[in-house]
């Protein structure tokens, strides 16, 4: 029994395959690219929206800021303003207050002289002034005694001065005698027909803390009695008198 011979078989070739894949793969690559390309646009809009909202605050918050520097600046020259009238208007308050107490010491020395029927004869303090010389208890101190009451003579004694305060937690009296620089006992002695002034430093030891000034004068003159004032260390610093 023979067999057929078999030979070489021709099979049928379909091209269109071939382009249908290709194109279909192309097609795909395309519509991914546009995908992307779209996303990438979507992507930088958003980026340029949030950059101009970004760029719109940081304006307002500059434009804010230069409002509250202005407003800051216009504050403090308000309150420099108001600062400088109010140390003038006190430097004005205690100015006046110094001419008035001028004004009264002068009255009450005029009335002594010009008006002496007026006034028994005797002896005014006229006023006790202290100036702080320095940070370590040195003052200067300014006595003025006029006389008061009708006569033409001369009234004379002299006067003593304590200075009381604390010291150690302590009451202390301290005299003219050992606070005054150079002391000589004729410091205290007084001789006028009008007024008489005294002058000197105190230099007041450690510790001591003063707050209040007594004056004793002791008149030999007939017909004028002994009298004591007080005057406080704050008064007298401030250039207060009797």
């Amino acid at each position: 029994m023979s067999k057929a011979h078999v030979g070489f078989q021709v099979r049928q070739h379909n091209p269109w395959r071939i382009w249908l894949g290709v194109s279909l793969v192309l097609v795909l690559l395309m519509i991914m690219f546009l995908i992307g390309r779209t996303y990438q646009s979507f992507e930088l809009t958003q980026l340029r929206l949030q950059q101009e909202v970004m760029e719109s605050r940081i304006a307002e918050l500059e434009q804010r800021n230069i409002t509250l520097v202005k407003d800051n600046a216009q504050l403090k020259g308000i309150s420099k303003i108001e600062h400088d009238a109010y140390e003038q208007a006190r430097q004005s308050e205690v100015m006046l207050q110094r001419s008035l107490l001028e004004l009264k010491e002068q009255l009450v020395f005029y009335q002594g002289i010009v008006s002496p029927e007026q006034m028994s004869l005797g002896i005014n303090l006229q006023s006790l002034e202290l100036n702080k010389k320095n940070d370590f208890g040195l003052y200067s101190y300014k006595l003025v005694l006029s006389k008061r009451g009708k006569s033409d003579k001369f009234v004379k004694g002299d006067f003593e001065i304590l200075i009381k305060g604390q010291q150690n937690d302590e009451a202390v009296d301290i005299s003219l005698e050992k606070l005054k620089t150079d002391y000589r006992s004729n410091d205290v002695d007084f001789s006028f027909r009008y007024f008489q002034m005294f002058e000197g430093d105190l230099q007041l030891p450690e510790k001591f803390e003063p707050y209040d000034i007594q004056l004793k004068i002791n008149p030999t003159t007939k017909k004028i009695k002994p009298f004591i004032e007080s005057i406080s260390w704050a008064q007298a610093l401030s250039g207060g008198s009797n």
